[in-house]
């Protein structure tokens, strides 16, 4: 059977044939249009896709969903089936930019062939109802599972909010995937901050593990949540010796961070992990002419942080890159080439063209198909399906 390519935006979600492009489901939020849909997982658990959304947060209407007495829906309550598209926010702009500026949207995208093929995605609050980034607080939270296949909401739940810290379409400190969500927050302890990645049960909301970020770290952004990876900023009083951004792999009983290289400015906005390889791409500082730069994927154990090692593009400044079938496939910024390397050692296994480009391209594979989405905000969304041969 044909695997279905779901593209989510803040209003809702809309889902396609992969192999015929036909229009198959959408969904939207309940509601008359006053909710939206921040982020959604990128992977499925028995054909169920997870989707986080919640109200606009420009009203408060008195309510707070941050304590069971505030419930009103059951685990066991079903969402009707509505129409509309969605997308989540990143970071970006621009031809060939996956994302490390503020301020810019990109498409979810996730694909199913039947068993869920793919793995792969917010500040402290202020007292005046909005978090410091400026965007306004969001009180009342919901979960829910749709059937990839039908668009049907299998289960859906309240979530209170303060267990996840900010939530609003452009706060990255919530992620979803392998059937859980996972936090990054920040409270006062003794004078100074201490930062929690919480991990809960997507379905049910139960903690399943919680464990502190080094202390010193801030800005902590969650990437992925199966595995969970967070990347965190140095001190606000810097140590020379501890500025650097880092990224953290972190579990129930460990936490393994892993350096930034010299020479470059801060690591990619999409880390994947095949087996024990973690694979990212490393941002270089920004040159004046950026369009004939390449760009550096670097690799590590994702147990130790030890460097295995690096691969170079010299198709685009941006790489993207996705963990399929045991190996990666890297989507160069112009998305017009796709190379696949072996975790192990990056040497290249295969490297095939791609007709026509995208802007901001996100890259999802199912089975022997790769899907590349276009996600730049100025641009009608362009998908472009190949059949790797």
């Amino acid at each position: 059977m044909d695997g279905t390519l779901a593209l989510a935006r803040p209003d809702g979600v809309r889902a396609y044939g992969l192999t015929t492009g036909e229009p198959l489901w959408s969904w939207q939020p309940p509601g008359d249009g006053d909710q939206v849909i921040a982020h959604a997982s990128q992977d499925t658990t028995d054909g169920v896709v997870v989707v986080l959304h919640h109200d606009d947060g420009h009203e408060d209407d008195g309510r707070r969903n941050d304590g069971p007495e505030d419930d009103r829906h059951t685990d066991d309550e079903h969402t009707d089936d509505h129409h509309g598209d969605n997308r989540r926010t990143d970071h970006g702009h621009g031809d060939g930019d996956n994302g490390h500026t503020d301020g810019e949207h990109e498409d979810n995208r996730r694909t199913n062939d039947g068993h869920g093929d793919d793995r792969h995605t917010d500040n402290e609050h202020e007292d005046n109802g909005r978090t410091n980034d400026s965007h306004a607080r969001v009180w009342h939270v919901r979960l829910t599972g749709l059937d990839l296949r039908t668009g049907t909401a299998v289960w859906t739940r309240d979530q209170r909010a303060d267990e996840l810290g900010s939530v609003g379409a452009d706060a990255p400190e919530v992620a979803l995937g392998g059937s859980r969500v996972a936090a990054a927050t920040a409270r006062a302890r003794d004078g100074g901050t201490e930062t929690t990645v919480r991990v809960l049960d997507a379905r049910t909301g139960a903690l399943q593990w919680e464990r502190p970020l080094p202390e010193g770290r801030r800005d902590a952004f969650v990437l992925t949540a199966g595995p969970v990876v967070v990347s965190t900023a140095g001190p606000e009083e810097p140590d020379p010796q501890d500025v650097r951004p880092r990224l953290h792999v972190v579990s129930e009983d460990v936490e393994q961070a892993v350096e930034l290289p010299p020479l470059y400015e801060a690591f990619g906005a999409h880390p994947v992990i095949v087996g024990d390889t973690l694979a990212v791409e490393l941002v270089p500082p920004q040159p004046c002419d950026t369009e004939h730069m390449g760009s550096t994927l670097r690799a590590v154990s994702a147990a130790t942080g030890e460097f295995r090692w690096s691969w170079s593009s010299t198709y685009g400044r941006t790489i993207f890159p996705l963990a399929h079938r045991g190996a990666l496939v890297v989507l160069n910024g112009y998305a017009d080439r796709a190379t696949v390397l072996d975790p192990a050692d990056g040497r290249v296994v295969a490297e095939r063209s791609l007709p026509g480009y995208s802007h901001q391209a996100r890259l999802v594979a199912s089975g022997d198909c790769l899907a590349v989405v276009c996600t730049a905000p100025r641009t009608a969304t362009r998908v472009r399906v190949f059949r790797w041969k």
